[in-house]
């Protein structure tokens, strides 16, 4: 071979072997379907769902169906399971902040395969899996064959199924984890999903899903104990309080209701709820409120701790507390609960809100915070993320379409996004993103509060108030054309603005806080000065999203009671190159000037070649961003 010519024969022969690897695929499918055959490469649980499925005559080689309930219909599904909603909320925002960079979505269905909520990215799917994976789609396995949602659901276990173990074909563009949901009393709830694109690579999808509902499980808890004596277990007293420890209630002396963790603990079934006693499972008083030993009747020893709920109403969850940041990393100091209740006060007054910020500093979060305390916090908050569709879908995902209005429509039409958030709060993502032609449309609908289907030759009436957010600059898009001025105007009525992490002058308290909601706490990890330092001066481009997901990797990774070290941290965060040294300020001869001056002057010459970047600065100085700001104020 030449010399500088480039080996292409590795590349043909990867290529090469993922054809014959499809070829073997499709064959192996083509085996089942004519005779009979599982493919060797399907484990038992999908094994066994294929033959459902082949029983129940599910067609393999169908079209994906596109029929999703109509919005009326959808609403009263989840008027139903308004429980499994409202405690799964932080599980489905933090998984999909989780995702947020990757070709995934987080999908939460009922205990009959039925999608209620969705959050993430679906611009890398085709436009018919858009619809499938919208709320109000039947993801059982029935109608969609074997599928990580379905076969979870049927199973009653954590599922996984990779593109071509889909049991129809048009799945197999698709890697889905799901794992399901189950009351404190043992009944299926519904399931929680991640599904992304089958090329993609999955990371720890499953992991990340089944650490979700365990949290889900442990907070439904709330929801059920008033009026019944509450037992927490674990061989680990540190991991008391936490959503792994195993709770156990008891009405009188017997056994109503548990969590997994405490019927794998226990070697129970959900049949053994209400035909077991307290005295048949311990040695023992039941505890107190300070974890105490307790020994099980076959002799092991666990720590356990008991309360009792006197108040006969269902508990809410408990609130979280004000400083913790939520699961989109929104930390809630005094500048942005001042900015929350005036964002509110005007979501009160029906005037739009527009939330600015960098990506991942918690737009969506604040909005959802805005919406649940605001008036309109019993309707719908719907979100459109403008930058995910393309333009053609934006517009049917918006204002909706009359059955048959253009070529895949579905026969029933859809009603669109405005008009699914009807009496709530429309939050439109990446407002900047939006074309042209549907600002000219959703000005219109902002000004005669009408909006008229594609197709449809009669304008429906609607109530909401429009909350949108950005990371560009819209006053600049204005100036360049990009964005109609009056649109602009007509949303910026009260503009909320969410600092980057760089520059909150209380950093070291929201590294605790996102450390504590790490589960740091609870297992005695810690950061050391050294590591807390290099955290401190890194500019954290991604933000919040950049550091729960950092901190959360890190606390997982770590050993209880370890200290987190500087060489733990990514080599960009520990190992830092320094910038050259900045230009000594000139003195004339015989001259003297105070340390004082000379120091400022100094920074405020990094400052102005850093272009106005404080952290740039002090990197630049090789002093601490927080030395810079003393400097500058002693004036």
């Amino acid at each position: 071979m030449a010399r500088g010519s480039v080996n292409h024969f590795p590349l043909i022969r990867m290529s090469q072997r993922r054809t014959a690897r499809a070829q073997d695929v499709q064959k192996d499918r083509y085996l089942f379907m004519e005779r009979g055959e599982l493919p060797p490469w399907l484990p038992t649980p999908l094994a066994e769902s294929w033959r459902r499925c082949a029983r129940l005559g599910v067609p393999a080689e169908r079209p994906d169906p596109l029929d999703n309930l109509v919005a009326r219909e959808l609403q009263l599904a989840k008027e139903r399971s308004a429980t499994l909603i409202q405690l799964a909320a932080l599980e489905l925002d933090a998984l999909a902040e989780c995702v947020a960079e990757s070709p995934c979505t987080v999908l939460l269905t009922d205990a009959d395969g039925l999608v209620l909520e969705r959050r993430g990215n679906l611009a890398y799917l085709p436009k018919a899996d858009h619809v499938a994976l919208q709320p109000g789609a039947d993801w059982s396995e029935p109608v969609r064959g074997t599928n990580a949602i379905g076969t979870a659901l049927t199973e009653q276990r954590p599922v996984e199924v990779w593109g071509y173990q889909h049991f129809c074909h048009s799945h197999q563009i698709l890697t889905c984890s799901a794992a399901p949901i189950v009351t404190p009393s043992g009944d299926l709830a519904g399931v929680l999903d991640v599904s992304g694109d089958a090329r993609g690579e999955s990371g720890h999808a499953r992991g990340l899903v089944q650490m979700a509902v365990a949290q889900i499980e442990h907070r439904w808890f709330n929801q059920d104990s008033a009026g019944r004596r509450m037992l927490t277990l674990h061989p680990n007293p540190l991991m008391l309080g936490t959503w792994q420890e195993a709770i156990l209630l008891f009405e009188d002396d017997a056994l109503v209701a548990a969590n997994r963790a405490a019927i794998s603990l226990l070697g129970l079934d959900w049949g053994s709820l209400r035909r077991l006693t307290y005295a048949q499972l311990f040695r023992g008083a039941m505890p107190g409120s300070l974890a105490v030993p307790l020994e099980l009747r076959d002799g092991r020893k666990v720590y356990a701790r008991g309360s009792f709920d006197r108040r006969p109403g269902i508990r809410t969850p408990a609130a979280e507390p004000e400083r913790q940041p939520g699961p989109a990393g929104v930390f809630w100091d005094d500048s942005s609960r001042e900015q929350l209740n005036r964002a509110v006060r005007a979501v009160n007054a029906e005037l739009p809100v527009l939330i600015m910020g960098e990506t991942g500093t918690g737009k969506e979060m604040f909005a959802r915070a805005l919406h649940a305390a605001s008036r309109r916090g019993q309707k719908p908050m719907v979100t459109l993320n403008c930058a995910a569709l393309p333009e053609g879908l934006i517009e049917s995902e918006l204002f909706g379409y009359e059955g048959g209005a253009f070529t895949g429509a579905r026969p029933k039409g859809s009603p669109g996004k405005i008009r699914e958030a009807d009496g709530g709060i429309l939050f439109l993502d990446e407002i900047g993103d939006m074309p042209m032609t549907m600002q000219t449309r959703l000005l219109r609908v902002l000004q005669n509060r009408e909006v008229a289907p594609l197709g449809g030759s009669r304008s429906v009436v609607v109530d909401f108030v429009p909350v949108c957010a950005t990371n560009r600059d819209l006053e600049a898009d204005v100036r360049s054309g990009r964005m109609r001025a009056d649109l602009f105007y007509r949303l910026q009525h009260f503009c909320v603005r969410l600092r980057p992490v760089r520059e909150r002058p209380e950093f070291p308290a929201l590294l605790d806080s996102v450390l504590r909601g790490c589960g740091a706490d609870a297992r005695r990890i810690r950061v050391s000065e050294a590591a807390r330092e290099a955290l401190h001066a890194h500019d954290w481009p991604g933000n919040f999203r950049e550091l729960s997901n950092l901190l959360r990797t890190l606390v997982a990774l770590a050993d209880d009671g370890a200290c987190i070290q500087l060489e733990d941290l990514p080599p960009q965060i520990a190992h830092r190159i320094p910038a050259p040294a900045p230009e000594p300020v000139p003195v004339a001869a015989g001259a003297t000037l105070p340390i004082d001056l000379l120091t400022r002057q100094a920074v405020e010459r990094a400052i102005q070649a850093s272009g106005g970047n404080v952290t740039a600065a002090a990197r630049a100085l090789g002093l601490h961003r927080s030395t810079v700001y003393r400097i500058l104020q002693r004036g």
